[in-house]
């Protein structure tokens, strides 16, 4: 067979997606005409549908080699070097083919991505622009322009839905309305859009990965699994569904497979930001501090300014003793996030460790904190902590959010302090009966101990988010998110009134005390006898002195006292001394 013929047909089979059978009749070619710069820029565009990236760019190399002049060639190669996470290369062929040819509009629009993705908007913008110069009906540099004009989600996406009207059957179009969709929990309009999208583009996986974070955000787990294994299916080197697997199979704990996915994703673009976070999370959930360590360090190297990595990679380091250094990065997550609560909290309660060690470098470092952000209420809390001060300010601010911020994981750190005071208090009141208010519920653990068919139980806390947790154990009749203090002027007299590690984050017990109109009652306090009433202690809870709750009690009209001394927790290996109380 001719040259021509041979040619032809192995064209008509490219065209029409039998890639094996072209690149056969490819090479046979090139046996013959080892030097071909058309057929190695064939073999090059068979290499790149394949997800060969490296084959391609050495294929078009070799075709570059022997035909430097022709500008789509180094559109091919610069299009394989985006495709394997080249962005520099990339950038650097897409302007070799249009120093060579000017008016290829797409190479002006693969430029304005890359450079909006390497955080040169600006030049970004200008490249779209240009391609809108070349063809002003180019609907992929519009949408671009649009996706990426920093206006807001209500203008941007009233935007793309009219640029969706005037070219309905652009797949790109579509692809950005769903994703701004989703991310406003438009769930309704998503779905319509992506169906849609799924019918213009059958094979795509963008359309699957989008069909799948629709339902995941909805916690339609096992359904959006399918789409992500259909997207995967579709586009196996696809770095979206991949990580989308592993974040699914981490979140069931099914670490061996989740894994699996990750290393992939690290295979195929090592800078993936995201893959370095989440495998560093999936690590630490299995306790395995040091591979967490590396893999956020890696994290933070790509992505510096995230508060969330910084804040992570300080969790790590504190779990593994390094306090200094936890601090240091817990700092630089404030600086780059000051509203991060959680980030907050850890500060603080590394300072505290901290403390332990080295007392004044520690009370230095509570100072410089509270200097930086005077208003932050653990900065705040740790300062008059760490100098000793009798009490804080805001102590009912302090507790609200530093159990909306505890309240996920209260109970895991509760077991493993050997939190006794639910237990304990049980055992102190007995079989209670009548109404009872379980004063600062928290999650609900004493209202678990206590509930009974002859008693109808009432929470009221601070923290909005512990009583979400307190409701699913099922225990109580109401659940009051309200101060304390303030529910109880305002309602009649309990049969009982209990207060299991609560009052250690109240100075003002007298209020309580004096307010409970004649109840019974059951509490807990933390001890000390280096001061007549009570003191804040270096933890930021407070103790009291044994004989000022006997007096106060006293003072409101109870006769009937009894003490019982129990260890309240461990902390720092250490036992919390503290007292259980019974009045009538």
């Amino acid at each position: 067979m001719s040259y021509n013929l041979l040619f032809n047909e192995a064209l008509r089979l490219h065209e029409n997606g039998q890639f094996d059978e072209a690149e056969k009749i490819y090479r046979q070619i090139l046996e013959t005409s080892p030097n071909n710069a058309e057929v190695l820029n064939l073999l090059g565009l068979i290499a790149q549908a394949k997800g060969l990236h490296q084959q391609a760019e050495e294929l078009f190399y070799f075709a570059l080699k022997q035909a430097p002049q022709r500008a789509p060639f180094y559109y091919n190669l610069a299009f394989s070097f985006k495709m394997d996470n080249k962005p520099r290369e990339a950038i650097e062929n897409f302007e070799k083919a249009l120093h060579i040819q000017p008016n290829i509009k797409e190479a002006y629009n693969e430029l304005g991505s890359l450079y909006q993705q390497t955080g040169n908007l600006e030049k970004a913008k200008e490249c779209w622009q240009k391609a809108l110069a070349i063809d002003a009906d180019y609907a992929e540099a519009k949408a671009n322009l649009i996706n990426f004009s920093g206006k807001t989600d209500v203008e941007l996406i009233q935007e793309l839905e009219n640029l969706h009207v005037s070219y309905p059957q652009n797949a790109l179009v579509l692809f950005y309305l769903v994703k701004k969709l989703i991310e406003n929990s438009l769930w309704s309009k998503a779905e319509s859009n992506v169906s849609f999208l799924q019918k213009i583009a059958p094979f795509s996986d963008d359309a699957e990965i989008l069909w799948g974070q629709i339902l995941y955000a909805q916690q339609k787990y096992q359904e959006a699994q399918l789409h992500f294994e259909k997207a995967l299916s579709l586009n196996p080197n696809s770095i979206e569904a991949l990580l989308k697997l592993a974040d699914n199979a981490s979140r069931k704990e099914e670490f061996k497979c989740a894994e699996e996915f990750y290393r992939r994703v690290l295979e195929l673009d090592r800078k993936n930001f995201e893959a370095h976070n989440n495998y560093a999370e999936m690590l630490y959930k299995q306790k395995r501090l040091a591979e967490a360590l590396e893999e956020y360090r890696q994290a933070v190297i790509l992505n510096p300014q995230s508060a969330e990595v910084s804040n992570n990679l300080g969790i790590v380091l504190k779990d593994l003793g390094d306090f200094e250094q936890a601090v240091g990065l817990f700092f630089n997550a404030f600086s780059l996030n000051s509203t991060l609560e959680v980030v907050a909290l850890n500060l603080f309660e590394t300072i505290l460790l901290y403390y332990r060690q080295s007392p004044k470098q520690a009370l230095e470092l509570a100072e410089k904190w509270n200097n930086f952000a005077p208003q932050n209420i653990f900065a705040q809390r740790l300062l008059a902590s760490l100098r000793g001060n009798k009490r804080a300010e805001n102590d009912k601010i302090y507790t609200e959010k530093l159990f909306d911020n505890f309240a996920d994981n209260y109970e895991l750190v509760m077991q493993a302090v050997g939190l006794a005071v639910p237990m304990a208090m049980g055992r102190v009141a007995g079989y209670v009966k009548g109404r009872i208010l379980d004063f600062g519920c928290g999650t609900g653990l004493l209202g678990a101990v206590l509930k009974n068919a002859e008693n109808s139980l009432t929470g009221v806390d601070l923290s909005s988010q512990m009583l979400k947790i307190a409701q699913t154990k099922n225990v109580y009749e109401d659940l009051v998110h309200a101060d304390g203090i303030a529910f109880l002027q305002n309602h009649e007299k309990f049969d009982w009134v209990m207060a299991a590690d609560v009052l250690v984050y109240m100075a003002d017990v007298e209020s309580f005390i004096a307010n409970t109109k004649g109840a019974k009652l059951c509490f807990s306090t933390e001890t000390t006898t280096k001061c007549p009433d009570f003191q804040l202690s270096e933890s930021g809870r407070y103790q009291h002195n044994p004989e000022y709750i006997r007096s106060l009690l006293a003072k409101a009209g109870y006769a009937s006292i009894t003490q019982e001394n129990i260890v309240l927790r461990q902390e720092n290996g250490k036992d919390v001394l503290g007292i259980i109380w019974k009045a009538e």
